[in-house]
């Protein structure tokens, strides 16, 4: 990955994970397609750290001295992938029949095409790259040094090389052949500027203009708690949705808004060509000599790979991909702070506080009193409201939430010997799903959650901010308001639960929400 040396500081970050679970050696499950698809658990399973692991040894060690662009090294690691790809079922994509593309001299980009299947999509393409050079033994410009040594270069990007070749193994294992063309790219040069993938813009070995959409890999060695950085999904509308994952089970995406001039990516993107790009973080051996096999994650590569795999079949099978969203030039981290700011979390229904303790946390009690002449007095123990028995204090805000204007409480009294029933008043309106939602014109036929409200039907069922939803009841929508009104439509009917499928930090997943009778009131209540 190429960059200033002063922009690196800017970079760096640190995420959480809200799927957080220990990586194994495959992390993928199978969903209906790929059940369905033979060929795609042959691929999925050719995947192999042994494999990936003697892609990234060869490319990062010392013997080719940092595969700086034009060296010997860089020759070296050239050869290794001509000759992978000669032993391949690709097709030469570079110049005079050949897999390689000379520029400035003795540099070349490595291009290789798998065909296409359908009769009109064979004719565009997805391009697949990754760079194969580094920066030698580094300089001031290039390095944070020690300079002087061999700079190898493991993660950067001999990770994102040797998942590319994986990829074409996986993508060559069968007989299958997805609807558009692929066109794998190592381009060269990009440390010293994206000279290999600018030189391919100027002079393409296929038709520009059948370039669709390109994807860079670009250091995925090092993944840190399930986080798979994806960026540019902005550069094409509903990009983020068709790049989103079924299958992920260990790891999460990172939509990422910033896109900077930092590697390959960022040719297409200035030529107006969508353009993502997959990654795994900056880290402190960033373009030092201590950036060695030793510290790869090639479990971590594998899980990558995976996720390219059904990616690239997603991308190349897709009836139409977007077009360049020219809008996204607008967008960084700022912007997306204003669009998906929450909105204010709703007050509680309930006129009273109330409290448990930790001695028994099923004991639910009255605490501060909130309005004048109330039957309720500070210390009343609920037993029930609406005659349901309630087990914990999330019990009684989830009724109230739903209800109407008021609700019956059982409590016992200190001093009482008979349960008392009581009828107190609700503040605002009932809520009888609890969520808020917003547009985004660069995510067509979805919509963004901007308020779950605690303890409503949504809440319980695990929704969350951020998630999107991209259809209702198995089917899609136009826009907020056709989801809105087929919501209340089904809120009408008295629907024992509605199902919506959701995508939560790029992971697809279904989220059923019943609806009891009394989340389901009169027909002036809100959402």
């Amino acid at each position: 990955m190429h960059h200033t040396i002063l922009d690196r500081s800017r970079r760096v970050c640190k995420f959480g994970a809200r799927f957080l679970i220990a990586i194994s050696a495959i992390p993928l499950i199978g969903n209906a397609q790929a059940a369905e698809n033979a060929w795609f658990e042959i691929a999925r399973t050719s995947i192999t750290t042994d494999e990936l692991s003697s892609h990234v040894h060869f490319l990062a060690d010392d013997t080719l001295e940092g595969r700086e662009a034009g060296s010997r090294g860089g020759h070296a690691a050239a050869k290794y992938l001509v000759d992978y790809l000669q032993k391949s079922e690709l097709s030469p994509a570079g110049t005079n029949g050949s897999f390689v593309q000379l520029f400035r001299g003795s540099s070349q980009n490595i291009l290789a095409i798998l065909p296409g299947s359908d009769p009109q999509l064979k004719n565009e393409y997805l391009l697949i790259g990754a760079h194969y050079d580094h920066v030698g033994y580094g300089n001031r410009h290039n390095s944070y040094g020690p300079f002087g040594f061999i700079h190898n270069g493991a993660d950067d990007n001999a990770s994102g090389v040797s998942a590319l070749l994986e990829l074409v193994d996986a993508l060559t294992r069968t007989a299958h052949r997805p609807r558009r063309s692929i066109l794998i790219a190592f381009w060269d040069g990009e440390e010293k500027g994206l000279l290999g993938s600018a030189h391919w813009i100027k002079q393409p070995t296929v038709p520009r203009s059948a370039v669709k959409l390109c994807v860079n890999v670009d250091m995925v060695g090092r993944l840190t708690d399930g986080r798979i950085e994806v960026g540019g999904t902005r550069s094409g509308a509903g990009l983020r949705r068709l790049l989103s994952s079924s299958q992920l089970t260990s790891a999460w995406l990172d939509f990422n808004w910033e896109y900077k001039n930092n590697s390959d990516h960022w040719t297409f993107y200035q030529a107006r060509i969508p353009s993502i790009y997959v990654h795994t973080g900056l880290h402190d051996d960033y373009h030092r000599p201590s950036d060695d096999v030793e510290k790869i994650n090639v479990s971590g590569i594998q899980l990558v790979t995976g996720y390219l795999l059904e990616q690239v079949e997603t991308l190349a099978d897709t009836e139409v991909l977007p077009e360049f969203r020219a809008g996204a030039w607008l967008d960084n981290s700022d912007s997306k702070r204003r669009l998906e700011q929450p909105l204010p979390t709703l007050a509680s229904r309930l006129s009273f506080t109330w409290k448990s303790s930790a001695a028994d946390p099923h004991r639910v009690e009255v605490g501060q009193v909130l309005v004048a002449d109330s039957p309720l007095r500070q210390g009343d123990e609920i037993v029930a409201v609406n005659e349901q028995p309630i087990a914990n204090g999330q019990d009684l805000e989830s009724i109230a939430i739903g209800s109407d204007n008021s609700l019956r409480l059982t409590v016992k009294r200190t001093g009482n010997d008979e349960p008392l029933v009581v009828e107190v008043p609700l503040q605002g309106s009932p809520v009888r799903l609890g969520l808020s939602w917003r547009e985004d014109t660069a995510e067509p036929q979805t919509v963004f959650i901007t308020r779950v409200v605690p303890h409503s039907p949504a809440a319980r069922a695990g929704f969350e901010l951020g998630d999107r939803i991209t259809a209702l009841e198995g089917e899609s929508f136009a826009d907020r308001q056709e989801l809105l009104d087929r919501v209340q439509a089904l809120l009408a009917e008295a629907a024992k639960s509605i199902q919506f499928d959701v995508e939560s930090r790029g992971v697809l997943h279904p989220i059923t929400v019943p609806l009891s009778p009394a989340a389901v009131p009169s027909s002036d209540t809100t959402l």
